[in-house]
């Protein structure tokens, strides 16, 4: 068996690094020039069972319950885990980078940055090599990317010779690429570099063709997830067609397609909200077809029942009309997110990073960024997203025109979908500006 010769290091919590993690580990493995890349979860190799799973647990609970405060709580201590998660994560990454002689470390999560430069630059002075920290933003740069640049910030001069930075172009408001990079990270323009997004193959492919019927080969990863898939489609009587771990849904060129994607563990009140403003906004029987697709990036979301719950909110309606088809699923590949994104009419997604480099590229409808409910707490208040993902609304607007919605304003919001006469819909940026003011 080959030694690896890349370490590749990533975090679970969400699912933007490790959906990157592995784009990157493809594109290499897959390469003209094949390298065996060893991947490390730094919350569960590196923090333990314990710290880790403690940490996951909590991110992903505030992502669920829509705690946005409890989110961006987190981010600030980030800072304060230096302490804490230092020693381990410096002994882990020291500790293969002696193992293994590997030729080039690329990191693309935001914990330990501090210590994996300081790991490489001690293992640079034994070994008399020049190895650097290869630093790969998986959220768009825009003044709001903090909880990536504080650490990077914190660097003396000497430990920022052993990092660069890979990332896409950052958002600017009439300032110089340089001096946007310097004020943020403390780096000179030489060690960032402008490279293409971290996705899957598949967000590469070209588009659908919508004035053609197209097929959409939902993955099944197991005989409940099919059986859940069945029960929903009680109500219109259409369920997809089942072959092998397949499930395939047929769309025709005048169908209306919506997409929901509120991350790796969607918000329950959101989801619940959005299906029931579909059932009221489909009411007549006449009219195309509407498929409502609903999934997660991981598929973490199932094991809590929560698409249980979803499948039990559609069969109580069971005088809906059948031209509504709702499909609550498991984890899909890159092939089937990509050509969701290239055929819905509208996607409605939280604005994380991988998710909007993936929407700009593979979109060809509109695109609604989630922003829960606005709330105050102790004088703190939050605008219904975290800062970084707030910071992605603005890049995704900016590229692709995307617009706001939040369950309260949904109906209004969508309601010119199915109507003939399409309404004059408040950009985004102005309902961002009004909702801030």
């Amino acid at each position: 068996m080959r030694h690896p010769t890349i370490l590749l290091i990533t975090s679970s919590g969400g699912s933007g690094h490790l959906i990157a993690a592995k784009a990157i580990k493809e594109s290499i493995e897959n390469g003209p020039h094949p390298k065996v890349v060893l991947e490390q979860d730094v919350s569960k190799d590196w923090l333990g069972n314990f710290f880790g799973q403690i940490f996951i647990s909590i991110w992903n609970t505030s992502q669920i319950n829509g705690w946005i405060f409890m989110q961006e709580f987190l981010s600030t201590i980030h800072p304060l885990t230096y302490i804490f998660f230092t020693p381990s994560i410096f002994f882990h990454c020291f500790r293969l980078l002696i193992k293994y002689d590997f030729e080039r470390v690329i990191d693309d999560q935001v914990l330990g940055t501090k210590a994996i430069t300081n790991a490489v630059r001690l293992y640079n002075w034994l070994k008399k090599t020049n190895l650097k920290v290869e630093k790969v933003l998986t959220d768009l740069p825009t003044d709001y990317t903090a909880h990536f640049f504080s650490e990077i910030k914190t660097l003396n001069r000497f430990e920022r010779t052993s990092i660069e930075i890979y990332a896409q172009d950052p958002l600017l408001y009439g300032e110089m690429p340089q001096i946007f990079w310097k004020r943020k990270t403390g780096l000179p323009i030489e060690q960032i570099h402008i490279v293409p997004p971290p996705l899957r193959k598949a967000f590469m492919n070209s588009p659908v063709n919508n004035s053609l019927p197209v097929d959409i080969d939902l993955c099944i990863d197991s005989e409940v997830a099919k059986l859940r898939l069945i029960k929903a489609s009680q109500i219109h009587t259409h369920p997809p067609v089942f072959f092998e771990d397949k499930g395939r849904v047929q769309i025709q060129p005048q169908d209306l397609v919506f997409t929901i994607m509120l991350g790796s563990h969607p918000s329950k009140c959101a989801l619940y909200d959005y299906i029931e403003g579909f059932y009221n906004l489909v009411e007549s029987k006449e009219g195309p077809t509407v498929h409502v697709f609903i999934l997660s990036q991981t598929g973490k979301w199932i094991e809590k029942g929560l698409v249980d719950d979803i499948v039990s909110q559609i069969i109580s309606h069971p005088l809906a009309p059948k031209r509504l088809r709702i499909y609550p699923i498991s984890k899909q590949n890159g092939e089937v997110v990509s050509r969701l994104f290239n055929r819905s009419n509208a996607t409605i997604t939280r604005s994380s990073g991988i998710t909007t480099m993936e929407l700009i590229q593979a979109s060809r409808g509109d695109i609604w960024i989630h922003q829960e409910t606005p709330r105050s707490f102790l004088g703190f208040r939050h605008h219904g997203m975290v800062l970084w993902e707030y910071g992605n609304a603005l890049y995704l607007n900016q590229k692709r025109g995307a617009r706001f919605v939040s369950p309260q304003f949904f109906e209004q919001a969508f309601r010119f979908y199915f109507k003939q006469e399409r309404e004059v819909v408040v950009p985004f940026q102005k309902n961002l500006e009004a909702n801030l003011g």
